[in-house]
Formats: C-alpha cells, sequence, structure tokens
C-alpha cells in the first residue's frame, strides 16, 4: 500500500531511503543542489561503493555541485533532455515525489509524494524501478 506524504514526510523518507540503500540508489530530478545533510549520506554510501545513479533535467548544474558529483566514484550522473519527474528509489523503496533534489525545495516549497513499499505493493514498485531504469536509458551519461 501507497502511502501520501507531505513536505515534511517527503524529507523525511528521502533521507531515509538513501540511508537504507544497500545495493542500488536512483535519484532522479529536473533540479539538482542537495543539502549539506544529504550529501554527507551519499558521500557515506560513495564509500560503502552502493551503485548510484543521479538522473537530472537541467543544463544549469552550479560548479560545486558538478564538481561533487565529480568527486564520487560510485555516482554515476546523467542528462535526461526534458526530464520533470521526481523519483528516488533503493532496492527496497521509492518515492514519487513533486520535491526536486533541490534545498530551496525542501524549506520553502509546499510539496506532496507517495512512497512504495516494495515489501508491500510489489507490483507498483515494479513499475517504478521500471520506469526509472528506462529514463536512465534514455539519458545521456555525463562523463566525468
Amino acid at each position: 500500500m501507497a502511502k501520501f506524504l507531505t513536505t515534511s514526510g517527503i524529507t523525511y523518507h528521502l533521507e531515509s531511503l538513501v540511508k537504507n540503500a544497500r545495493e542500488k540508489l536512483i535519484l532522479i530530478s529536473p533540479f539538482l543542489k542537495v543539502n549539506e545533510r544529504l550529501r554527507q549520506i551519499l558521500d557515506d554510501k560513495d564509500r560503502e561503493k552502493i551503485d548510484i545513479r543521479v538522473v537530472y533535467g537541467k543544463n544549469e548544474l552550479q560548479p560545486e555541485e558538478n564538481n561533487w558529483l565529480k568527486s564520487k566514484a560510485s555516482i554515476r550522473s546523467s542528462f535526461c533532455k526534458n526530464l520533470h519527474a521526481k523519483c528516488f528509489l533503493n532496492e527496497s523503496e521509492a518515492l514519487i515525489t513533486s520535491m526536486n533534489l533541490y534545498e530551496f525545495s525542501q524549506v520553502n516549497n509546499e510539496e506532496m509524494g507517495i512512497l512504495v513499499i516494495k515489501s508491500e505493493d510489489a507490483a507498483l514498485y515494479a513499475s517504478v524501478y521500471e520506469e526509472a531504469m528506462r529514463l536512465i536509458r534514455v539519458s545521456d551519461e555525463v562523463r566525468v
């Protein structure tokens, strides 16, 4: 069963989803400016050598964000033209939301989202996962 979330719930579950990733983490967001706390968790996941895919859709990555992505061995980033979807998933949970992976959104915007737990709704999770993988396939990997 999917669970409805508001802004604070999205922020909480996004952080939890990243922390709980054991094998794979997919972060899809047109805009990308990761807040410091989430960046630290992603740094830790990079050290654990978790397979991390970041798909973004706006060319305007700030130099700081671009340099941070380049410095992470386990993070592969891709650019997807016309991306508007926001979806974050690991091997057991998926979060579909209106919120960009952008620190401004987490603090200032009114957002909504749906959390899908694989063990509770495997078919829905599989659909989200398949679409996330399709977006990765149609994206252009950014070589660093």
